[in-house]
Parts: C-alpha cells; structure tokens; sequence
C-alpha cells in the first residue's frame, strides 16, 4: 500500500512540474462563477436588517403582553371625627396596565390586621379596578383606647397580585 501512495505522488508531482500547475489555475479561475464582495456585502446587510426590523415586532407585540403591571395611587385620604369613631376616606386609582383587585380582608392598620382591633371596618367601591378606574374607599375606627386624637395611622393596602400600598393618616 505504501508503494501505491508513493508512485501516485510521484505521478502527481511529475504532472506539476511540468505546468500542471498553471493548468489547474486556469481551469478552476474560468469555471467558478462567483458573486462580488460588494453585492455579497449588500445582500447580507438587507438580510439582516430585514431580520432586525423582525424581532423588533416580534419583541413589541410580545414585550406588551408580558409588561402589564397594577399601580395604585392615592389621590384622597383623610380623616374625620364623629362622637363615637374616626372615619378615614380614601380615593385610589389604578394608574397600571393590568387589573387591580383590593383584598380588604387583608388591610393592615399600623402593621397589624383588622381583626387585631375591635371594631375596624374597611369598605371599598369597587374592589376591583380596571386601568384608569378610581375606586373611594371608607375605614372605620372607632375612638378609644387604640385609636386616639392626633395619631398617625399607617394603612396598608394589599392587592390580589400581592403588592402592598401604604398611605399615613393624621386622626384629627
């Protein structure tokens, strides 16, 4: 087998020397057809900037349905007093993208529950909001030993999604 390897090389070798070379050339310069480097470069570059303009919206139309968020805001609160008990109101509006749901249940007053308190009732008009939605909320505390003239009172909103809202309050 090396014999058959070495006499071919020799062949080989033989047909170059004597202008195998300048035939090879010749032959492969005539019979490959090839496009310029500068068509080559334009084609590439409108592929991917075709590509580009693509993902772009793609990534818009996919990026919109997973970036909505529930924001709620504050526009109202305060406090006023009647003879047995504190009425605090409250004006909320969604300023997100996504649906906000108020879990009432789970309003803390201070950092604790209501049912840490005797007598705490918190209503709200709708619960649910939709984006742009406002909703008035009312809270009940009543006047005594807890809850007194002149205290900050920190609520704690706590939404179905499980963010919390705080708003302080100034009982009059």
């Amino acid at each position: 087998m090396f014999l058959c390897l070495s006499s071919l090389n020799e062949k080989f070798l033989r047909g170059l020397g004597q202008g195998g070379e300048k035939r090879m050339k010749r032959s492969f310069k005539r019979n490959v057809k090839a496009v310029s480097p500068v068509i080559a470069t334009i084609i590439i570059v409108a592929i991917a900037i075709v590509m580009a303009i693509a993902v772009a919206y793609w990534m818009l139309g996919l990026g919109s349905s997973f970036t909505r968020f529930e924001k709620l805001e504050f526009t109202t609160a305060y406090a006023t007093v009647s003879t047995n008990q504190y009425n605090i109101t409250m004006t909320i509006k969604n300023t997100g993208s996504a649906t906000a749901t108020i879990d009432t249940g789970s309003i803390l007053y201070n950092g604790r529950p209501a049912s840490a308190y005797t007598s705490v009732n918190a209503t709200f008009s709708p619960t649910t909001l939709d984006p742009g939605q406002s909703a008035t909320g009312t809270i009940i505390l009543p006047k005594g030993d807890t809850w007194n003239s002149g205290m900050t009172v920190e609520i704690m909103l706590h939404t179905a999604a499980g963010k919390d809202y705080p708003k302080v309050v100034v009982l009059p």
